[in-house]
Order: C-alpha cells, then structure tokens, then sequence
C-alpha cells in the first residue's frame, strides 16, 4: 500500500477529536535532552522547557540547600520513620502485574526490610488515597510527611508552579516491572534516587494512535486531555475544584472579618478601617462561591455526573508498575480512562499505534525527568544491583504541578485558583500532619 493512501485510511480511522496541542512534537529519531539542573535558573526552565511542554533529564539535583536526600539509606529511613504506616501492594508473585492487586498496611521498617531480603511482590507507592478535612485528596502521605525536614516541598527551579502532590515509590525488581503505557494530569518533576529506569514516551497529540481507555474529547494547548463525562480547564481545574477553593475563600474571609470585629470591640487602632476590608473581601468571596457553584466557568460546561476517577487523575495508578484499576473500579481490571488498551502481542488489532512516534529515554540514579502532563509513558524499573552500596531496590520522588495555561514564567497560570488552594493547605492542614500520624500510630 503507498504511503499517501496508508496516511489517508489512517486519517480516516483516527477518532474525532478537539486537538489543540501546540507544544513539542517530537520526530522519529528525536532524543530527551540531558541538562545540569545547575545551569538553569527557574525562568529559563520555565521557558525552554515548561512552557514547550518539552521533556527533559536534568542532572546533579535540584540545587536546594534543603535537598538531603543523599542521606536516605535504608537505615536512615527506618530511623526517621520506620513506625510509620503505609499501604503497600502485594502481589501474588514477582511476575504478576502491578495495581490489580489487594493492599496491605505495615509498618514502614517491616516493608524495607522485606524488600530488602528480597521480596519483589511488595510496591510501596504515597499517592493519596483519602481526602483532607479541605475535601482534597492528600498532599503528602506517610511516610513522607516524617521526611519534610529533607527535601522542598516547593523546588526552587520550579518557580511559580504550584504542586499539587508530593509522591514516593519504593520497591524490587531485578528483571525490570513495568508501569503500562499511561499518561499523567499533572506536570511531573521525576527524581531518581536508586535504581535505574526507562521512560516510552509520546506526545499528547499521539493520544489517539495511543487507543486510551476512556472516550478522548479534548486536547488542551498545554496537553491536558479530557475524557467524556470529566470536562476541565487547561489548568486541571474542574467543577468541584472550582467551588471547593471557593467554599475555603468564604471560610477565610469570615474568619478575616471575625478577627476585624473583635479587633474593634477592643480599640484597636485602625480596626474599623480592617473591618471594612474584611467586608469587602467576604463579599467578593461569595460572589464567587455563587459563580462556582453554577453549571458553567469559564465558558466550558461541567457536567455534574462526572466520572469518580475525574479529579483523582495521578493520585491513582501511574508510576506504580502496570496498574490497570484501583480500589474504587466497579470492575475490578477495567483500565481507568488513562491508561493504553494497547496490547503489544497483537498488534494487528491496534493498528494506529504503529505510527506514533515514540521517543525512549533512560534515567539514572540522580537524574530527573521533568514530564509535562498529557505525555504518555510506559516506565521499566531496574533494582540497584552490585556495589558495596546497593540495596537492591529502586527508589523515587516525584513533584505534581498544577499544568500552566500561560507561556509566562512569572504567571505560569491565567488564574490564581491553584495558588489559593495551595495557601490554604499550607495554613491549614500541613500542620496537623504530625499530630494525624501520631494518632493514626496509636490506634494500630
């Protein structure tokens, strides 16, 4: 068959689709760049890469004076937090795939020390798996909330993008376990502490060579994909994100105004000019609490029948090695709508997948990847083996950013939503992480 009618029927078997993508599209024989972390200053990441929307391996660490993840042996890690719990997935063997699995919960130091003698059924992943008193599915997860002290929660070379979740993954595999051909929601800065991996990747714009699980609609510009029943702004945000902020705004501005009036009833200097302020700032924030509680924002429409899995997105089944369903799929294996329904041993019945561009990059203990949301990517992990310092597992850290819909460096987002939603956590549930794991220790 000519290349001109094989181009033509593939056209025409490509699903309709909004395909507004206009970042990096890689060619055939196109590699990731291997940068210093050391030679980028925030802006020029941002601009060279972030708003590219272009993968990219940056080296030598994030350059922090907070970063100490070098320090973390096993023994560090099972002094600092080997009480804690965690909830890790257990295979039937080492062969049989991630995330259709049960889940057991241990103590941190018994899952190393198991991985450590060996035991490669045991996957051990932070993503959240419950909601905050803020209706947000958690930030950071035990064990990670006892190793704050060690690392940014806010990586400067990152600079005004807002995270969304902090992630670790820890676990065995001599012979390399794969994570399944999927794409993220979020952008994703991936630092590799142990171990080896390599990174399938595809651009967004691939995604219906890609044969996705759900039902594609929409591309955004950044690469933000939507699926039918879960619409979203550019940014992630969708209805209940909207009028979840706008719920906490109203929260903080009666506090605000609370504050203002006792002020007053006392004297203070200046509290009636405080008083009405703190007027002001509630009655902007109803007014917008009204407006996000409406069927529409922004001109898009939400639908309020949206999928349970819309608004989990990377919090559930990404780097955690093939995972095809959670713990809220009603049928069990079913893939969650981001997941590939690719099977590679029959090629014959996905045939557009032969024409996607794909583009391999390997990261090393060290490196990390930084992976704009909407790239596809299928991750083989490799143990540390041999040396005098190897553990024999791998180990990663990995940053969720809201995705930017600006080219701007210093206003990465056309909205403040993701920046007063991350105010409110680090006000006001960040500090009661500590007294959470300490409660949660004694009842078990």
């Amino acid at each position: 068959m000519g290349s001109v009618k094989r181009a033509r029927l593939e056209a025409e078997a490509l699903p309709a689709v909004c395909d507004e993508y206009t970042g990096w599209r890689p060619s055939r024989g196109d590699t990731v760049e291997r940068v210093s972390a050391a030679d980028l200053t925030p802006r020029a990441f941002f601009e060279r890469y972030v708003s590219q929307r272009r993968p990219v391996v940056l080296t030598g660490g994030l350059g922090d004076a907070g970063w100490r993840v070098g320090a973390w042996s096993d023994d560090y890690l099972r002094s600092r937090c080997g009480d804690a719990l965690v909830r890790v997935e257990a295979r039937p063997s080492a062969s049989a795939a991630f995330g259709a699995h049960e889940h057991q919960s241990m103590r941190f130091a018994a899952f190393l020390n198991r991985v450590a003698g060996g035991d490669e059924r045991l996957y051990l992943t932070t993503e959240a798996t419950r909601f905050d008193a803020h209706g947000r599915l958690s930030v950071v997860s035990s064990p990670l909330t006892q190793l704050l002290e060690d690392l940014p929660l806010r990586p400067s070379l990152a600079g005004r993008l807002v995270p969304a979740a902090l992630n670790l993954w820890l676990g065995r595999s001599a012979s390399g376990a794969s994570s399944g051909l999927h794409h993220d929601w979020h952008d994703n800065l991936y630092a590799l502490l142990r171990g080896r991996k390599r990174f399938e990747l595809y651009a967004p714009c691939e995604t219906p060579r890609l044969y996705p699980a759900g039902r594609l609609e929409r591309i955004h510009a950044n690469g933000r994909i939507n699926y039918a029943g879960a619409p979203s702004r550019a940014d992630g945000a969708d209805a209940r994100d909207l009028a979840r902020v706008a719920s906490l705004d109203v929260r903080r501005a009666e506090q605000t105004l609370a504050e203002a009036e006792e002020a007053a009833e006392s004297g203070a200097v200046g509290a009636r000019k405080r008083v009405r302020a703190a007027e002001a700032e509630l009655e902007g924030a109803l007014a917008a609490a009204l407006r996000a509680g409406g069927d529409a924002a922004d001109g898009f429409d939400f639908q309020e029948e949206a999928e349970d899995w819309c608004g989990r997105d990377d919090y559930e089944n990404s780097d955690g090695g093939g995972s095809r369903g959670s713990d809220d799929d009603a049928a069990g294996d079913a893939p969650p709508p981001h997941f590939s329904r690719v099977d590679r041993a029959c090629p014959s019945d996905f045939p557009l997948f032969t024409s996607a561009v794909c583009t391999r990059v390997d990261v090393c203990a060290g490196d990390m990847l930084f992976l704009p949301c909407g790239w596809w990517h299928e991750v083989t992990s490799w143990s540390e083996e041999g040396g005098a310092a190897a553990t024999g597992t791998h180990l990663a850290l990995n940053w969720w950013f809201a995705p930017p819909d600006t080219a701007h460096a210093d206003a990465p987002y056309s909205s403040d939503l993701w920046e007063r939603d991350y105010a409110h956590w680090a006000r006001d549930i960040l500090p009661t992480l500590s007294a959470e794991l300490s409660a949660e220790q004694r009842t078990t």
